[in-house]
């Protein structure tokens, strides 16, 4: 198998084996996540396949499926060292989650959905990170955020779940809608949706720089990135997304889905990096998040909790490195920044499953009520502290490196901008390193040292089973690796990977030991400043309470939970502006509203509104047929009951529906044979309801207006009618020959009104579907929480 089919058969077989899950729970029962754990297995052996091509000989595999080509849109593949990372961590660690699940969810838990869900998720990044254009990227980008929603709000009898789940996918999606438009406009810089067509072009780079459009461009794609990896003030949904099963959270907010955000800030650098833009908007957003996140963890209770905001401070840092950048050194933090990507895969990753365990094992995720457990999970507490220690950044563990390379290229960066900066960055970087030092402690003291509660915890606490223990101490293992071997991940992978993002060859050489350098220097302060922070940690999260209690409003959840909390109140209020009285006067308002913009210009500017070209020769049945109509129509008018009124319509309606088939339209006579049959349902459903006779007395004065305004819209719209093939004045000509002229070439289709409706309207159908897809949803919902209410 070739390096293309074996990247495109890893995208879409988790998409094909999520929809055989139900079948191989019937026969697997409560062990069909071996089967989701073996699906992944296969993904990441057929990106293995395109390894030695990759990531040995440094070529780029690229190949394409013709998919939208008057848009210029394939199913495109690209796949150079960066996808070949994310991609190997998104089905790496999607099998350690998937095994570990067999120990954790109950057997009570409806796996089929669960496993489901998780195979949709890692198909849906595996092809955001392969994709070779913007229109892919966004269509997977989008996809892991629905995807993910569900994975959040598994639980759904959770409020809490719910809101988690929520607030992910309004913040996420929202961030991708302005990630699209800033694709857009990418494309109206270069005339090119190919990520590898601009990438490869100097010159298309550099008018992208010197475009008008350049910083709205880059801002809004970096909108999307940073709301994806809880950057800024974005970050606020990922602490809630916490209330998702922890085997989620693990997978989503350790090493994929978090990581997409930063993923797409990588694959553009080459494009927008080594300007003032680029330094000011990644990094300034970076370092930001990186102390406020940091900082506000030491208030967190949950476990969960505490690692959610190390995640989106950890994710800062990485952001921050990208983000360093000048003209002539575009790259100076590319290599740690990717180093510590692939390195907090691994120690967060593990430490959300040892979270897992705890809960699992202890009924309680609440830090308060944890200690002194490490005699009776003593593997639990090795694998926890190797993942929080490298966390801390202590030698000779992975994070350690990834640290020290963190602060070597704070100190070049602030050298290079010179001034306060070359004072201010290091120290940045060195006080975002003691709150992470502090609160990595926090979980190794909180939950294992110290005395044990026997009052907040079950009498008998054990190791959890072998399917629970081997995925975390396997990552805690490549986090010993990594550290004491780092040549091993440098030359196969971040190399590689550096060299995609720079487009450049890249070599680099990390050691353990490197003398006692300025970094060095920086991280003993770190641990001495770490150490005494510690110390006051309740303190400062106590106030912190006090702070938050106080001011409520200097919060951002303050305010997106005001916004959305008060978005029905609005709505009715608004709703009572517009739509203030009964629906006669809307009618009423619609119909005249119709008749100025129809009628009056036509009688103004119209020369002949009888056209002379009109045919009036007729033949016996369909003049039979028009008249049923017309008797059909006045019955439906004058009849006094609801009974025969609604069948004297439904009549009309069929008779509308021969007529199509006699002027050879058998789908749009089929169309209208459905609508009415559904119409006649559901009016016969709704007079079960009401009076059978018509009660209300109507005044003479309101019948005589009625009836003017009804023969108003009669007259336009048989003048409309009678021109709608002629053209009723020169501006305005009939818009049918174009239809007919370039159906079959722009479309390639000989049914017109199809043409018009999948193609020259298609996002107006699209957007039909969509409605009528949230009502079915909607609809779906109200009957099943009613039957879960009986």
């Amino acid at each position: 198998m070739d390096s293309f089919n074996a990247i495109t058969a890893a995208i879409f077989l988790p998409f094909i084996f999520a929809g055989l899950i139900p079948v191989m729970e019937k026969i697997l029962k409560q062990r069909v996540g071996w089967f989701a754990a073996a699906t992944a297995l296969t993904s990441f052996i057929l990106i293995g396949l395109a390894a030695p091509e990759v990531l040995g000989d440094g070529h780029i595999v690229q190949g394409s499926i013709s998919w939208i080509p008057s848009a210029g849109v394939n199913f495109a593949i690209y796949a150079d060292g960066l996808a070949m990372m994310i991609g190997f961590i998104a089905s790496g660690i999607g099998v350690l989650i998937m095994s570990y699940s067999n120990g954790y969810m109950s057997q009570k838990e409806d796996l089929k959905r669960y496993y489901q869900y998780l195979l949709l998720f890692m198909g849906s990044m595996i092809g955001m990170v392969f994709s070779a254009n913007t229109i892919q990227l966004f269509i997977f980008w989008e996809l892991t955020s629905i995807t993910s929603f569900m994975l959040i709000g598994y639980w759904r009898h959770k409020p809490e779940s719910i809101y988690g789940a929520t607030k992910s996918l309004l913040i996420t999606a929202a961030g991708g809608l302005a990630m699209l438009a800033g694709f857009l406009l990418l494309r109206t810089i270069t005339g090119s949706f190919d990520l590898a067509t601009i990438m490869s072009d100097p010159q298309v780079i550099n008018a992208i720089k010197e475009h008008e459009l350049f910083l709205i461009t880059l801002i809004l794609i970096l909108i999307g990135a940073a709301a994806k990896s809880a950057q800024g003030p974005f970050y606020i949904w990922l602490p809630n997304a916490m209330e998702a099963p922890t085997p989620v959270s693990a997978f989503l907010h350790s090493a994929t889905m978090v990581k997409a955000g930063i993923y797409l800030v990588a694959r553009i650098h080459p494009i927008f990096s080594g300007t003032d833009a680029w330094f000011i908007l990644v990094s300034g957003i970076g370092i930001i998040t990186m102390l406020v996140a940091g900082f506000l963890a030491f208030r967190q209770t949950d476990i969960k909790g505490i690692l959610a905001y190390s995640t989106i401070s950890q994710l800062a840092y990485i952001m921050t490195m990208y983000g360093y950048t000048t003209h002539h050194e575009p790259g100076i933090g590319v290599a740690a920044a990717t180093f510590h990507l692939l390195n907090h895969a691994t120690f967060k990753a593990c430490l959300f499953l040892v979270a897992g365990i705890v809960a699992h094992e202890a009924a309680t995720r609440d830090i308060r009520k944890l200690g002194g457990l490490r005699r009776e999970m003593p593997i639990t507490f090795i694998v926890a502290s190797i993942a929080a220690l490298s966390m801390a950044g202590v030698p000779p563990l992975n994070g350690f490196l990834s640290k020290e390379m963190f602060y070597e290229s704070s100190l070049e960066m602030g050298a290079l901008l010179g001034g306060g900066f070359t004072f201010l960055i290091p120290a940045c970087a060195v006080l975002g390193g003691v709150f992470t030092f502090a609160y990595s402690i926090k979980l190794i003291d909180g939950i294992f040292l110290g005395e044990r509660s026997k009052e907040h915890l079950p009498e008998h606490i054990h190791e959890p089973p072998l399917t629970m223990l081997i995925p975390p101490a396997f990552l805690a293992l490549l986090v010993i690796l990594f550290g004491l071997v780092p040549s091993l991940p440098i030359h196969t992978i971040i190399e590689p990977t550096v060299s995609g993002i720079l487009l450049e060859t890249a070599h680099l050489h990390v050691k353990l030991w490197h003398g006692f350098t300025t970094s060095l220097m920086m991280t003993i302060a770190t641990f001495i400043l770490g150490i005494l922070i510690y110390t006051r940690y309740d303190r400062i999260a106590a106030w912190q309470d006090k702070f938050n209690a106080r001011f409520p409003w200097i919060s951002v959840n303050y305010y997106y939970d005001n916004a959305v909390d008060s978005a029905k109140e609005k709505a009715f209020k608004f709703s009572t502006i517009t739509q203030p009285g009964n629906i006669k006067y809307y009618m009423t308002a619609m119909l005249l509203l119709m008749i100025a913009l129809v009628a009056i210009p036509v009688i103004i500017l119209a020369t002949n509104i009888v056209p002379s070209t009109l045919n009036f020769s007729i033949a016996p049945y369909e003049a039979i047929l028009l008249l049923l109509l017309i008797v059909a129509a006045l019955a439906a008018a004058v009849l006094p009951k609801y009974l025969p009124a609604i069948i004297a319509l439904s009549a009309l309606g069929y008779g509308v529906s021969l007529l199509f088939i006699y002027l050879k339209a058998p789908d749009l006579a089929l169309t209208q044979i459905l609508v009415e049959t559904l119409s006649t349902i559901i009016f016969l459903l709704a007079i079960t309801k009401i009076p059978q006779k018509y009660k209300e007395i109507i005044p003479k004065s309101v019948l005589f207006r009625d009836l003017a305004i009804s023969l108003a819209v009669a007259a336009s719209v048989f003048v409309v009618l009678l021109n709608a093939t002629q053209g009723i004045m020169a501006p305005f000509e009939s818009l049918s020959h174009y239809f007919i002229e370039n159906s079959l070439p722009l479309a390639g289709g000989h049914n017109i009104v199809n043409v018009i409706i999948v193609d020259f309207r298609g996002y107006d159908t699209l957007g039909e579907i969509s409605v009528l897809c949230l009502a079915a949803l909607g609809v779906y919902n109200l009957i099943h929480s009613r039957g879960e209410e009986q």
